[in-house]
């Protein structure tokens, strides 16, 4: 059911300032952080210290910006409404964040792409990603709490898109500090937040179809394992039109497969008796 546009305007201008706030402390954080490698203090190798610090930032953020009218595990996505829903939406995400990576290095490959020369062996791999996996999903938590829990509901009379789409964009800019103070090449950065940008809506719709940001914790997790380990044990250098033309392949396919997830899930509570949305209201 979509939000009137009177109440959803009236409900997006009670929740301007606290958006703002909440952009405004994570993104201090990430920046405060990133300072000391954009002056030199720590070199680019010490940056897995920073980066689990920075991802605590969302999740501050929300905590203080919040309502206090419900229980902070709430206001943040961290409660489970439905432990059938959260298990489709982690089905949903382990064949989203294996299948995507696949076709990307299909087309690559397709397009001409050397094979990786210092590829892990398979074996290698089977061990290493679930236990990176674990490992990111923890990470992942702070940042989920803020992105796709609190700020998914502050936004979501926007609509999905509009909603997802904005957030995706707000956390690639939350991300630009320590892009910047790396000093990636443009072309390496733009693929990096654009693709944090394309994937945002994957993410919130696997938050939409299980009502928890849990579901979007293993995702993320997924993102910086399995995705990981695919796109750069199989493909090696690539010159830049193919590297130009895998980024813009995948873009393309992380948004079609967030819209299938979310039809989906749309689907799903449409035909199951009973069902309720995150507010506790019969689906309509």
């Amino acid at each position: 059911m979509s939000t009137p546009p009177a109440v959803a305007q009236s409900v997006l201008a009670h929740s301007l300032r606290r958006v703002l706030a909440f952009l405004g402390i994570a993104l201090a954080v990430s920046t405060a952080l990133s300072l000391p490698f954009a002056f030199g203090a720590l070199p680019p190798e010490a940056v897995g210290l920073a980066v689990p610090l920075a991802q605590l930032s969302p999740l501050l953020a929300a905590l203080l910006v919040r309502r206090r009218g419900a229980p902070w595990w709430r206001a943040l996505a961290l409660g489970v409404p439905s432990w059938r829903a959260l298990g489709i939406a982690a089905l949903a995400a382990i064949a989203a964040f294996v299948m995507v990576p696949l076709a990307r290095v299909l087309i690559g490959l397709g397009a001409g792409a050397p094979p990786s020369a210092d590829a892990l062996p398979l074996s290698s791999l089977l061990l290493a990603v679930p236990a990176v996996l674990v490992m990111q999903s923890l990470f992942a938590i702070g940042e989920e709490a803020g992105w796709r829990g609190w700020l998914h509901g502050e936004l979501r009379p926007l609509g999905f898109w509009p909603m997802s789409l904005l957030v995706g964009v707000m956390w690639a800019v939350w991300h630009a500090p320590i892009v910047l103070a790396l000093g990636l090449a443009p072309r390496e950065a733009i693929s990096y937040l654009g693709t944090i940008v394309a994937v945002a809506p994957l993410l919130s719709a696997l938050r939409e179809i299980s009502g928890t940001a849990w579901a979007a914790v293993l995702g993320h997790g997924l993102l910086n394992s399995a995705r990981v380990a695919i796109e750069q044990n199989v493909l090696g250098a690539l010159e830049p039109e193919t590297a130009w033309l895998l980024d813009l392949s995948s873009w393309a396919l992380w948004l079609a497969v967030a819209a299938a997830v979310l039809h989906l899930g749309t689907r799903r509570r449409a035909t199951t008796p009973g069902a309720v949305s995150e507010a506790g209201l019969p689906v309509r």
